[in-house]
C-alpha cells in the first residue's frame, strides 16, 4: 500500500481485529492487575517434576493465559483432568482453539475468575500469580481443598506457608518453583 493509498477491507478487519484483542488484554490485565504470563520451558519442567508421576484426578491451572503449561501438564499426565481457568479473552480463545486442534481429551480450558470458580475436588493447583493474587487464595486454598492436596507455585510464595520443596531454577533470575501442601485443619 502506498503513500495515501486507501485501507482495504481486509487491512482494516485484521487491524480492527488485532486493535480489539489488544485492548482486551490491557483492559483485563488492567481488572485483575496481572497479564498473562507464560511460564518458561525450565519453569513447565520444573513444575512438572514437581508433581507426582502419574497423578490422577483434577489438576487446575489459575489464570493459564496461553496455555504454557495446561499443554504438557496434558502431555505429562494422560490419566489426569487439566483444567484451565482464564479470565482474558484472547489468550482464553487462543488456548481452547489450540486445545480443540491439540487432541489432548484430558484438557479442560474454561473462561471465568479462579476467585469465584470452585476448586473442590482439585488434586493439585499450578499457579503463576502475583503476591497479592497469592495472600488472596490463601482462605479460598483452606476453606476449598483437601488437606495435603499439592500447590505447585511459579515465582511467588504464598505468604505464611512454608513450602515443602523450592526449585530453583538454573535462568538468569534464579527462578523459585515452590511446593506447598494444604495443612490440615
Amino acid at each position: 500500500m502506498g503513500r495515501g493509498s486507501p485501507m482495504l477491507p481486509f487491512d482494516a478487519i485484521t487491524f480492527g481485529l488485532a486493535l480489539a484483542a489488544l485492548v482486551s488484554i490491557v483492559w483485563t490485565s488492567f481488572r485483575v492487575g496481572i497479564s498473562p504470563m507464560p511460564s518458561s520451558r525450565k519453569a513447565q519442567k520444573a513444575i512438572i517434576s514437581a508433581i507426582p508421576d502419574h497423578t490422577q484426578g483434577l489438576i487446575i491451572d489459575l489464570g493459564s493465559g496461553w496455555g504454557s503449561i495446561v499443554f504438557p501438564l496434558a502431555q505429562s499426565f494422560p490419566l489426569a483432568t487439566i483444567r484451565g481457568i482464564e479470565l482474558s479473552l484472547i489468550p482464553w480463545a487462543y488456548s481452547r482453539i489450540r486445545a480443540a486442534l491439540s487432541g489432548h481429551s484430558n484438557l479442560d480450558i474454561q473462561r471465568g475468575n479462579f476467585q469465584t470458580n470452585s476448586l473442590v475436588g482439585a488434586k493439585v493447583i499450578v499457579c503463576y500469580l502475583f503476591p497479592d493474587r497469592m495472600k488472596s487464595l490463601k482462605s479460598k486454598f483452606k476453606e476449598e481443598l483437601e488437606p495435603d492436596t499439592l500447590i505447585v507455585s511459579n515465582t511467588f510464595r504464598l505468604a505464611g506457608w512454608e513450602p515443602e520443596e523450592v526449585i530453583i531454577l538454573d535462568d538468569i533470575h534464579q527462578t523459585p518453583i515452590y511446593r506447598y501442601r494444604v495443612p490440615a485443619n
